[in-house]
């Protein structure tokens, strides 16, 4: 087994790869490769808010997992509250990251450096979100 300290060591240091740019640029299609396993994200209009899909695994999650994304999300802007929901999607188990921001000039920016970067054999998926699901705590869309 490996301990929580490892586990949350390799956790942050996921994220902020992922979010510094430490990852690589995976193909959009490689042939005979399956299908991904996240699908594009919907068109939303740009609001505060960016939806992280892919980004961690349900077993990746811990109680600092919060704030290392609020914290390295600061580089886009000023961060009002992250939330970190774990759900099932069509019998799999899913964790969704929300992270609102103050301005909606700085969600884009999180989008624009986050969406499909591949990394540790995923690709983040990074989309705006609506802002009035989010405030009603709806997390399915």
């Amino acid at each position: 087994q490996i301990d929580a300290a490892a586990a949350h060591a390799a956790a942050l240091t996921r994220v902020a790869a992922v979010i510094q740019g430490g990852y690589q640029e995976g193909p959009a299609f490689v042939p005979g490769a399956p299908a991904a396993a996240v699908p594009p994200p919907a068109a939303v209009g740009p609001t505060k808010v960016v939806l992280l899909r892919n980004m961690v695994d349900p077993d990746e999650v811990d109680a600092d997992l919060e704030s290392e994304i609020s914290e390295e999300c600061t580089k886009y802007g000023k961060v009002e509250q992250v939330v970190i929901a774990q759900m099932d999607e069509g019998g799999k188990a899913v964790v969704k990251i929300l992270v609102a921001f103050a301005e909606t000039e700085s969600a884009a920016k999180a989008v624009d450096a986050l969406d499909k970067r591949y990394f540790g054999g995923k690709i983040v998926r990074a989309s705006c979100y609506p802002l009035d699901k989010f405030e009603a705590k709806d997390y399915t869309a």
